[in-house]
């Protein structure tokens, strides 16, 4: 008999309303869709205000998250990064060498919105005390399954802060890839099985990618036991509210031109978006070394996908890759829709794969 496909999520779930700190796009919205020095000093004082105040509540939430997703059937859930305002800012804040109170403004993402940015104004360095175990093992206490935990790749982290200081790329990268090792190698030591880097950069900056970007996450990972799954995710990035469908995101011929050295490179899993973009399929093909974790549910979208188009999405899919390398998931994190709805996504996605 055939094993169940594997079912996972990617990061951000969307918080409970208790939580004191709020998602960066719901503050965007209140300023147009841009963030201002306003809304980025806020979550600086709201987190620091509640880092210690208010642990219960991120606790609670983290349980909460949890529980909605393994009652769907998710096998490796995440967090829900309830901690966090947004995954990437939230790490830079744990550095010295980030201004987080005279900001930069910058158009980014080929032009797909505008804001202020932190500023980089110092060599980047690491606290000699990491947050991840912390969080991590606060999270794992209170989850039945095994919880992944997710970090933003130095690619992404360089698209959504103000390099004020380096102006070398490479070198930047590579500082950045140092700080995010010492952070996956206090989880390994805390007992996390499921290490997530995130870089959505690779899809709109290949020859980044290609230069140097690889070489910076596989820093990342260094030093990381085969007892732990080293997973890298690549979506191709998304608005900032559901429905909006003249969003200006990445190519998906990307993942063609990044595939070889995805392949390559010193990671056990890619995560790619598939509901959004629909990919020709033989592009699974060109991963014979790398589990793929097949991006199943729309995450930018209020419809809800039918089990019976999930199934048989899935099915032409294992046409391309074998079974026991595929990894069912939303596109993305689910941090933009309601909880219903996540939930109802999510269960569709599991009973999909169950089905399979």
């Amino acid at each position: 008999m055939k094993t169940p496909l594997e079912t996972t999520t990617i990061g951000a779930f969307p918080k409970p309303n208790y939580v004191p700190v709020r998602d960066w796009f719901d503050l965007a919205r209140k300023t147009g869709g841009m963030n201002t020095p306003e809304t980025t000093r806020q979550y600086s004082t709201d987190i620091e205000k509640n880092k210690n105040e208010h642990e219960e509540l991120f606790i609670r939430a983290a349980k909460e998250v949890l529980d909605i997703q393994i009652r769907a059937g998710v096998l490796i859930p995440t967090d829900g990064e309830v901690r966090r305002e947004n995954y990437i800012h939230y790490h830079c804040r744990h550095l010295a060498g980030f201004d987080f109170n005279e900001l930069e403004h910058r158009v980014l993402r080929d032009g797909a919105y505008e804001t202020d940015l932190p500023a980089i104004r110092g060599k980047i360095l690491s606290p000699s005390k990491n947050y991840s175990a912390h969080d991590y093992l606060a999270s794992q206490a209170v989850s039945s399954q095994p919880v992944k935990f997710t970090l933003p790749g130095p690619l992404t982290i360089m698209d959504t802060t103000a390099d004020c200081f380096y102006y070398d790329r490479p070198k930047l990268n590579a500082d950045l890839a140092e700080t995010i090792n010492k952070e996956v190698l206090a989880l390994v030591d805390a007992g996390c099985r499921y290490i997530q880097v995130d870089e959505p950069l690779f899809a709109r900056s290949v020859k980044d990618a290609l230069n140097f970007g690889m070489e910076g996450l596989e820093r990342c990972f260094h030093g990381v036991p085969k007892s732990v799954t080293r997973i890298v995710h690549m979506c191709c990035g998304y608005p900032d509210h559901l429905d909006d469908h003249d969003y200006k995101k990445a190519n998906p011929s990307s993942y063609h031109d990044l595939s070889e050295s995805i392949d390559e490179a010193a990671f056990d899993q890619v995560s790619i978006e598939d509901k959004h973009c629909c990919n020709n399929l033989n592009l699974l093909e060109k991963f014979q070394h790398k589990t793929v974790i097949f991006g199943s549910v729309a995450v930018a979208s209020s419809r809800i996908e039918t089990i019976e188009e999930v199934v048989e999405r899935l099915k032409a899919a294992l046409n391309h890759i074998d079974r026991d390398r595929l990894v069912v998931a939303p596109d993305c994190g689910l941090g933009l829709l309601p909880t219903q709805l996540a939930e109802d996504k999510l269960r569709v996605m599991c009973e999909a794969a169950a089905l399979v």
